[in-house]
């Protein structure tokens, strides 16, 4: 159900992208994806003095999910709303599965 996936290092540098529909632009969809990445995980250590673990954009006819991965960031658009929690959980488990193999030096 998701539309467009990608692997992205935290500083926005794309790794690995698939996308079912053309009109997604890679480069947006990763620098997105850096941008909510910093901006949330500031939020995140000053509120919570933790990580972030995952940004949830949900809109009409649609949702991003950004999974915090390590040094990398996990990022996906769907607009099957309905399964978003099936996305999360995945995403939450590739994350930190992704998080363990890379680990930050």
């Amino acid at each position: 159900d998701i539309e467009a996936i990608a692997l992205v290092t935290d500083s926005g540098y794309q790794i690995a992208y698939a996308a079912i529909n053309r009109s997604i632009d890679s480069d947006a969809l990763c620098g997105i994806a850096s941008a909510l990445t910093s901006t949330s995980n500031m939020v995140t250590k000053t509120v919570f003095n933790e990580n972030l673990s995952e940004v949830i954009v949900r809109a009409g006819n649609g949702y991003i999910v950004v999974s915090n991965a390590g040094r990398f960031v996990l990022v996906g658009a769907a607009q099957n709303i309905e399964n978003m929690m099936k996305t999360v959980k995945v995403f939450r488990v590739a994350s930190q599965r992704i998080a363990t193999q890379f680990p930050r030096f």
